[in-house]
This record gives structure tokens, C-alpha cells and sequence, in this order.
């Protein structure tokens, strides 16, 4: 079975806003069979394919999501992309 994920650093001042939005952001990407992760020690965030996932492209909306989650954008705006 392959595995696919992508990695984004987020800055120090992103770190409150995420881990308040984060159970939000989960609940979305287990939707669509993607498992995330936030790492707040290296400042990163990680999507990766499970075995749940059905649509090959939304493992690429997810990575996007993230990106826009370490650019300040909104958390409920930037689920739009899923």
C-alpha cells in the first residue's frame, strides 16, 4: 500500500490559532480519509493517505489546506478547498 504526505512549516505566532482550530481541521480531513498531524515542537503540520482515502486528489486539496492554515488564512475559509 503507498503512502502519500506532505509537510508545512507554520510560523511561532500561527502556533495559538491552530491548536484552537485544530479538532475542527482533523474532523474535516477524517471526512475524506486523510490523517493530519501538528506537530507544535518542530512547528509543522503533516497530511498523509490512509487506508480510507478513495479520492486520489484529495491528498493535494489537503496539502493546499494546510498552506493556506500556515498563511493566516482562517480556518473555516480555508476548509473550503476540500
Amino acid at each position: 500500500l503507498e503512502e502519500s504526505s506532505f509537510a508545512t512549516l507554520f510560523p511561532k505566532y500561527r502556533e495559538k490559532y491552530l491548536r484552537e482550530t485544530w479538532p475542527a481541521v482533523t474532523r474535516a480531513l477524517k471526512e475524506v480519509g486523510i490523517a493530519c498531524e501538528l506537530n507544535l515542537v518542530e512547528g509543522s503540520m503533516t497530511v498523509r493517505t490512509t487506508i480510507k482515502t478513495w479520492d486520489p486528489f484529495v491528498v493535494l486539496k489537503a496539502r493546499d489546506l494546510i498552506k493556506l492554515l500556515s498563511r493566516s488564512v482562517p480556518a473555516p475559509q480555508a476548509l473550503k478547498i476540500l
